[in-house]
């Protein structure tokens, strides 16, 4: 209605969001034993932010800030070991628990959500055996995005 991008008959905010679109679009197609492949790579690899030992898999976290009247709230992902998702983590909420309170009413009421969300991630550990299956999205998400990258956008790479 306001602008945007449209593509394959759907519509996005920006050319931004309609390129990560394109790309959830392609992943659909893409073999899950592929992902599951790269999945397992990734998961017996070196972990992306320190490059000490895995297992790495994706790790999310939750945070809050608030000022006066404006509250803003997000959940984040990041592919690393359990010591580096431990670390970000528990800054995300040691950082809500100082800076979610100040706004009114939504910092007094998602800031004890997110704090209790991130105190949830950091008490459930993932399966040192084997890739999560976020991990697995995320592989082929990184498989869609390559084909798209190679392929263009007339082909997909998985017909």
């Amino acid at each position: 209605m306001f602008g945007g991008r449209e593509l394959a008959g759907l519509r996005f905010c920006n050319d931004n969001c309609a390129r990560r679109g394109q790309v959830a679009i392609a992943a659909r197609q893409v073999p899950v034993q592929d992902a599951h492949a790269l999945a397992t790579e990734i998961h017996a690899g070196r972990c992306p932010k320190c490059r000490g030992p895995g297992p790495v898999d994706v790790r999310t976290m939750y945070e809050v800030w608030s000022a006066l009247v404006l509250t803003r709230w997000s959940t984040l992902t990041q592919v690393s070991c359990r010591r580096c998702g431990v670390r970000r983590q528990s800054l995300a909420t040691v950082g809500s628990a100082v800076l979610g309170w100040w706004g009114f009413p939504w910092g007094l009421v998602i800031t004890p959500v997110q704090i209790t969300r991130n105190l949830i991630a950091l008490a459930r550990p993932h399966d040192p055996r084997r890739p999560s299956p976020q991990l697995v999205q995320h592989s082929r998400m990184i498989l869609a995005e390559h084909a798209l990258r190679q392929d263009g956008p007339q082909q997909r790479g998985w017909r």
